[in-house]
């Protein structure tokens, strides 16, 4: 009996990355990469006039980023399964691509066996998260596996309080202007800069700020 074959449609803006997943793939016989496209707009495009079973997506991409793609591309293919490959490892920007409609999430710094369990997770209906991202995301979102779980943790990682500090702080506040502002002592505010910093993992203040408005936290 022949093996069912998926075609998989590859988005990603350097040439070199696509030809890599095709060296990558050449042994999964039950994957044709049959498609590619070098932004979000024309992987949009081809997945209207196409027939693909999975995409591979980048995030960064010119005309149409990745996320907005995935938006796009679920509306119209519900049925099409989205794997998010990036460098981007924050549980922020994995919430958001879920939240946007992928089922996977991949590192593009991991190796080729974690995107082979990307796939076969996706083909069997099952959310997958690169494994040095999902433990992030505590034991009781790994267990279940659960879309909605992942999404709802990563929304509430940075807290409403944090939130209104991060505000004031992308405004040029100081910490103890911050502090006057919200009543609280300058030792708090600095300790929510911390727990920030440590829970986003960015090295400084601007980043922070930079991260903040990239996410649209702010």
């Amino acid at each position: 009996m022949q093996q069912q074959k998926y075609k998989l449609l590859v988005a990603d803006d350097h040439r070199l990355f696509i030809e890599g997943i095709r060296h990558i793939l050449q042994d999964e016989v039950y994957l044709d990469v049959s498609g590619t496209a070098l932004n979000g707009k024309e992987a949009i495009e081809k997945c209207r006039h196409g027939e693909y079973d999975i995409v591979l997506m980048d995030i960064n991409m010119p005309l149409i980023d990745g996320i907005e793609a995935t938006k796009e591309i679920k509306m119209v293919c519900k049925d099409v399964k989205i794997i998010i490959v990036s460098m981007l490892d924050n549980p922020s920007m994995v919430g958001k691509a879920l939240k946007a409609g992928a089922d996977a999430y991949v590192l593009k710094n991991s190796g080729p066996e974690d995107l082979i369990h990307a796939f076969k997770a996706v083909l069997k209906n099952n959310t997958y998260i690169t494994p040095s991202l999902s433990h992030l995301f505590g034991d009781s979102v790994n267990s279940d596996k659960s879309k909605t779980a992942y999404i709802r943790f990563s929304e509430s990682i940075i807290t409403e309080r944090e939130r209104q500090i991060l505000k004031l702080i992308s405004e040029g506040l100081t910490d103890g202007q911050i502090a006057e502002t919200l009543f609280l002592s300058d030792r708090t505010v600095n300790t929510h800069r911390k727990n920030m910093l440590a829970k986003l993992k960015v090295p400084n203040t601007a980043a922070l700020v930079k991260f903040a408005f990239d996410n649209k936290l702010i």
